[in-house]
């Protein structure tokens, strides 16, 4: 009987430099929760070692057991690039260079896409009534991601200071957090390998460049409801108990596992603002409940679990659902065209609907 033992290195790091870390030996499980602990040195962020005991006794339930022969191969487990998470306290218009929000915001992902590291950008907007909600200016009823592959999140900045310049244009007016960050832990029941999602595309993107093809933009389902929860700890939360400190554990419980898809966690490691000391946040999950908006109910009630456990580390957490509308890639329709091009295949469905009504009566 073969048993595989999956060591994660993925425990928290220091926000200038890839210290030491300590890890804990983890044995996977058909639902495998993926973290990182103690006490190893490590210069990348996000590297894990397979452990394969072949011909193990049958009986023998002693996971620790070393004294036999290991076959050791690495493999990627966190994504190890960066992830900019883009927070709007205020939605105020960024005059006098832009006329709203959106334009200003989607300007700065026009920019980010000339960044040379630049992968994929993914737009969200509140799950129900976004664009209401956008267009009164309330706060954080949207948020934005972008990924850069080979660029470390304290490097980020430095390596295309265009885009620090602007988000200050683009955000003229607002309270914007621009938050770089490396991934930590994940969780990704569905998973058939040991990697997060975010490092399992990164792996099948450059599969398909390798074998010189134009990668598509790897995105996601606006079906799909997206629960962000931003926090600031005085401590780091627990690398073996981040998804109960975060209430995601009951999340899950609520949704079902036939719904739930995964969820990351990602350390803050530098803000566009080069004098901010102290960030929005020093952690922030994204976690994926799965096609299951049309459930209010259901929602609300895992909604209501990750705010109540995460109010016990943080008052002032973020905890709010979203619906991925927009997936930016390297080319393709321009950022600011979006909302127009959406508005478009709205009416479009809608006048579709209204035929087959017709056709009906």
């Amino acid at each position: 009987m073969e048993r595989t033992r999956t060591v994660m290195h993925c425990a928290r790091v220091g926000a200038t430099t890839r210290g030491t870390t300590t890890r804990r030996t983890t044995t996977t499980m058909t639902r495998r929760r993926r973290w990182a602990n103690d006490g190893v040195t490590r210069t990348r962020v996000g590297r894990a070692m397979v452990r394969t005991r072949a011909g193990a006794r049958e009986n023998d339930d002693d996971d620790d057991d070393d004294s036999r022969g290991l076959k050791m191969t690495t493999t990627k487990i966190m994504y190890d690039g960066t992830v900019v998470f883009h927070v709007y306290d205020t939605l105020e218009a960024p005059t006098p260079i832009f006329k709203g929000f959106l334009e200003g915001a989607l300007h700065v992902v026009e920019v980010a896409r000339a960044h040379p590291n630049f992968v994929s950008s993914h737009f969200h907007y509140a799950l129900r009534d976004a664009e209401q909600r956008i267009d009164s200016k309330e706060a954080n009823s949207c948020f934005n991601y972008v990924l850069f592959d080979d660029v470390r999140a304290e490097d980020v900045w430095d390596a295309f200071e265009d885009l620090g310049d602007s988000i200050e244009m683009g955000h003229l007016n607002q309270t914007e957090h621009a938050l770089a960050c490396r991934e930590i832990a994940t969780y990704a029941p569905s998973n058939t390998d040991t990697r997060s999602s975010l490092a399992q595309t990164c792996v099948k993107r450059q599969e398909i460049v390798s074998s010189g093809k134009e990668a598509p933009v790897f995105g996601f389902d606006e079906s799909n409801v997206v629960m962000f929860v931003g926090v600031k700890m005085t401590n780091a939360p627990s690398v073996d108990a981040w998804m109960d400190t975060l209430g995601i554990t009951n999340a899950e419980a609520i949704v079902g596992s036939g719904s739930f898809q995964d969820a990351s966690l990602f350390e803050v490691a530098t803000c566009s603002k080069r004098d901010e000391t102290e960030h929005r946040f020093t952690h922030i999950a994204r976690v994926s409940l799965g096609p299951c908006a049309s459930d209010v109910s259901k929602v609300q009630a895992a909604e209501d679990a990750i705010r109540n456990a995460c109010e016990i580390v943080d008052a002032g957490a973020l905890v709010a659902p979203y619906a991925c509308v927009y997936n930016i890639g390297k080319t393709g329709t321009p950022p600011g065209a979006l909302p127009a091009v959406r508005e478009m295949a709205k009416k479009k469905k809608e006048a579709e609907s209204q035929g087959y009504a017709s056709a009906a009566t």
